[in-house]
């Protein structure tokens, strides 16, 4: 007796929805519908407007949603990424003091905190190559390759 194996378009394994053709688009669709009803309900059940609390809120019950196995369904399109900053962009916006501010502005990351840029001419192409920090451990070795 043989068994036949139905082709299916959308699997679900381990919580990461997948097409078959191996792009994540559905699964970033339903982790930020998720995503943004739970921020809305922040904004609709805590009755508090400090935003040292609503922040806290966020990241303890919209980001896991937003981090969960990011390895696995890791941004490669400008769209995946646009829905994902989207949740952050609606959330700040609300928040006392940051809706006038643009979203690079309420992230302000200074690049010099966490990389650093090989200079002098052991370089091949361009310049903005970045300087690989010795390691002796093999999971920090690889870390940005």
């Amino acid at each position: 007796m043989k068994l036949s194996i139905s082709p299916v378009s959308l699997i679900r394994d381990l919580g990461i929805l997948t097409n078959n053709k191996l792009t994540m688009s559905q699964h970033i669709c339903t982790v930020v519908k998720k995503a943004q009803t739970r921020a809305s309900l922040i904004y609709k059940c805590f009755h508090s407007t400090h935003r040292s609390t609503l922040l806290k809120a966020y990241i303890t019950y919209v980001r896991p949603l937003l981090e969960y196995d990011t390895l696995v369904w890791s941004l490669h399109t400008v769209a995946d990424v646009t829905k994902i900053e989207s949740v952050q962009r609606s959330f700040t916006k609300r928040l006392p003091g940051l809706s006038n501010l643009s979203y690079t502005k309420c992230v302000d990351l200074t690049f010099s905190n966490y990389f650093t840029l090989r200079t002098g001419s052991i370089t091949h192409g361009h310049n903005d190559k970045l300087f690989l920090n010795y390691s002796r451990l093999n999971v920090r070795k690889h870390f940005f390759q």
